[in-house]
């Protein structure tokens, strides 16, 4: 008997991490109190995305996936941005690695032409392969960037700190 592994079929398996990662965004919003629209901070610098959420500031470890640009009409992965900071690109290796292996032009091409069906496709597909609790994103201007987020947490309240 032949124990040949069947062919991929990678749009059921990208499909599968956009439904993953809609499942997980609400879990992690109804987790943490952060329905509606919180009020938020995100610092690509120290990798943190803040919300001011019910049970208090929340603080989420995130990665930049990539940006896309409306006027450009093109998504770019934030490894190929020299304008993001490293670490970053550097918490994309697994995605950059896994399209290396697989043979897939969508995560080894710096950028891609399309709008946001594609960015966010390259979003679900990061965060499937980061193990990511869901993805969040953010519009300025004509660029929208998206995250994944991989840990989150209540910080305490500062007069907890003083005690």
């Amino acid at each position: 008997m032949s124990t040949a592994q069947q062919p991929t079929d990678w749009n059921a398996w990208s499909r599968a991490a956009v439904e993953a990662m809609v499942a997980g965004n609400a879990k992690w919003q109804h987790d943490f109190g952060l329905e509606g629209a919180p009020k938020y901070h995100w610092d690509l610098d120290s990798a943190t995305l803040t919300f001011e959420g019910a049970l208090g500031p929340v603080l989420a470890t995130v990665c930049l996936v990539g940006t896309s640009s409306d006027s450009e009409g093109s998504f770019l992965w934030s490894w190929a941005n020299e304008a993001i900071p490293r670490q970053h690109g550097q918490a994309l290796e697994v995605v950059h690695e896994f399209g290396r292996e697989h043979q897939l032009a969508l995560l080894t091409t710096a950028r891609i032409q399309g709008g946001r069906p594609e960015a966010m496709e390259c979003l679900c597909i990061a965060g499937r392969l980061q193990r990511a609790l869901g993805t969040f994103i953010d519009q300025q201007g004509d660029v929208t960037l998206y995250f994944t987020v991989l840990h989150l947490r209540v910080e305490p309240a500062k007069e907890q700190l003083l005690h």
